[in-house]
């Protein structure tokens, strides 16, 4: 996989939001996606931003993260499907961190191979598994 675009089949379909559960499938989706692009300038030395392996590797920073992380397992953890987000969701963010720590080490290539590979692999499974739940959540 080679941009973006080619993950959009995999957002949420249904864009389950329900006031009470605290999250919209849809935006996590979308600001996950977006990690991408910001790895790869990284990766080609084109950012200014300030970004550590270890805020890229934490996976209870972002909104998906705190809310897996509080309402969303409170509420739904008992879903097989939350706990397969929930671990898909850790490998995306640990990924994310190697690609940086790579980048960091000056190991550009490496970090360019991680991205296309095992980091694109991980968006679609997060992308899948956001798809699961949100169709287990959507029949409550």
């Amino acid at each position: 996989m080679n941009s973006e675009s080619e993950y959009v089949i995999d957002v949420p379909r249904k864009a389950v939001y329900f006031k009470s559960s605290g999250i919209d499938f849809v935006e996590a989706a979308e600001a996950h996606m977006q990690w991408r692009s910001r790895l790869q300038k990284h990766i080609d030395g084109v950012t200014t931003e300030e970004w550590s392996p270890s805020a890229a590797g934490a996976d209870d920073c972002c909104g998906l993260g705190r809310w897996l992380r509080g309402v969303g397992r409170v509420k739904f953890g008992h879903f097989s499907s939350f706990r397969h987000l929930d671990a898909e969701h850790a490998e995306f963010h640990g990924f994310a961190g190697m690609v940086l720590e790579k980048v960091r080490e000056g190991s550009r290539s490496e970090a360019e191979n991680l991205l296309k590979n095992e980091f694109s692999q991980a968006t679609r499974r997060i992308l899948i598994a956001m798809n699961e739940l949100n169709d287990a959540m959507s029949v409550m």
